[in-house]
This record gives C-alpha cells, sequence and structure tokens, in this order.
C-alpha cells in the first residue's frame, strides 16, 4: 500500500490535471440554444443573491458549533443540507468570488466523505489564489488530512483528532511518518511535538 504522501500526491495532482483540462460543451449545429438563460456572471442580481446566501449558509454553520455540547443528531442533517446547497449554487456557477470560494470550502468541510474533503481542499485553494488569504488559512491543510484520514491513510499536518474508541479522549489521528517535517511547517502546520500539545 502507498504512503499517505505518495497516496495525497498522486490524488491531488490527478484532481488538478482534471480540473486544468477543463472542458467544452458542444451544442448540435442545427439546435436551438435559449437566450433567456442567463449564468451569474452575465445575472449580477442573481450573483449577489448568491453570494449572500452562501455568507449566511456559512454563519448558520458557524453558530451551530459554538453551543456546548454540541447535539451532533440535530446539526448533522443541517451540515448536510448546507453541504447540498452550497452544491446548488455551484451547479448554477454562482461561486465566483474569493469570498465565495472560501464559504463553501468552509461548509464542505464539516461533510461526511472523501469527495467533501477534497472538494473543500480545491475551493480553499481557488480562494487563495483569488486572494481570500484571512478566512480560514488553515483550512488548506486540515481539508488535505481530513480527506488522507477519511480515506484510511495517515495524515500529513497534524491536524486531525478524534476519540480512536477512547473515551473521553482527544487523540491525534496517526501521522504519516515519512513526510518530512520540515514541510509540515513550512506549509503552515504545527510540529508533531505542537500538534500532540493541543490534545
Amino acid at each position: 500500500m502507498k504512503s499517505s504522501y505518495l497516496f495525497a500526491k498522486t490524488i491531488l495532482a490527478a484532481q488538478l490535471i482534471c480540473l486544468s483540462l477543463g472542458g467544452t460543451a458542444t451544442v448540435a449545429p442545427n439546435a436551438t440554444v435559449p437566450t433567456t438563460l442567463k449564468n451569474c456572471q452575465q445575472d449580477l442580481d442573481r450573483q449577489k443573491l448568491r453570494s449572500e446566501e452562501l455568507q449566511k449558509i456559512v454563519s448558520e454553520d458557524q453558530e451551530d458549533r459554538k453551543s456546548r455540547p454540541i447535539d451532533w443528531n440535530k446539526i448533522y442533517p443541517r451540515d448536510i443540507a448546507r453541504i447540498k446547497r452550497v452544491g446548488e449554487i455551484f451547479a448554477e456557477g454562482c461561486i465566483l468570488s474569493a469570498k465565495d470560494y472560501a464559504a463553501a470550502a468552509l461548509v464542505f468541510q464539516h461533510g461526511d466523505h472523501p469527495d467533501h474533503y477534497l472538494q473543500t481542499y480545491l475551493w480553499q485553494k481557488r480562494a487563495i489564489e483569488l486572494g481570500n488569504t484571512v478566512d480560514h488559512p488553515d483550512l488548506l491543510l486540515a481539508a488535505i488530512d481530513r480527506y488522507l484520514v477519511s480515506s484510511g491513510h495517515n495524515q500529513l499536518f497534524a491536524t486531525q483528532y478524534g476519540k480512536l474508541g477512547i473515551e473521553n479522549c482527544r487523540c491525534l489521528q496517526p501521522v504519516e511518518k515519512s513526510f518530512p517535517e520540515k514541510r509540515r511547517t513550512a506549509r503552515g502546520g504545527k510540529t508533531l511535538k505542537q500538534a500532540l500539545e493541543v490534545v
């Protein structure tokens, strides 16, 4: 089995290649294309509404995490509903700004499937590329680690904690030993010692 480090590099490289290839839709020569449909780049009023909705969704997401103890039986269905709605907004072509991408990434990181965490990584990366380095700057590393842990691999950046079957324990999830400490800290992650001190 590949190490988590090589696995992550392979998966992320494949995803980035797919994204960079893009793709274009073709229309049959005699097909009629409706002229009344507009995407969010053409419909600025709708774009504004969707951006505002994304911020409201993120606000609700964060508000759900403020109460203690957290009742996951109530919050989990709301998380999934938020993920579904953000996916619909993305399908409309209405995630355009750095703030939109950062909001979408934050919602998807509360998903329950490796694909959600991979999408978190891609959207947070895009938010950073568009200039948003303020909203949740550590989310990029956390998304990679969540993706790896949820796929049955060791994490790289020591961001993920869990009970690991032990009652009342916030334990650091297994970390890939072959991943160099210098690379971990160069990307903004903690040293293993610092990560263990958080527990």
